[in-house]
């Protein structure tokens, strides 16, 4: 699934899809709060979102993945 988290590339902990209280989303680990970058496009959390599915590429994106 396109979707699907990968566990943290820092403690191997499980990710979650944050909504900040700054109005944006991202990914954080549960585990070390490791996190991505805020991002937001205003058209709501309800579906997945162009800034739903970046945080989730930015969090499942890995060295080895080549960029």
């Amino acid at each position: 699934m396109a979707n699907e988290l990968k566990p943290c590339p820092f403690c191997g902990g499980e990710a979650i899809l944050y909504a900040s209280p700054e109005g944006g989303i991202c990914v954080m680990c549960w585990k070390c709060g490791a996190k991505t970058s805020i991002r937001s496009d205003y058209l709501g959390f309800s579906k997945p979102t162009n800034a739903t599915k970046r945080v989730i590429e930015d969090w499942n994106r890995r060295a080895t993945d080549g960029g």
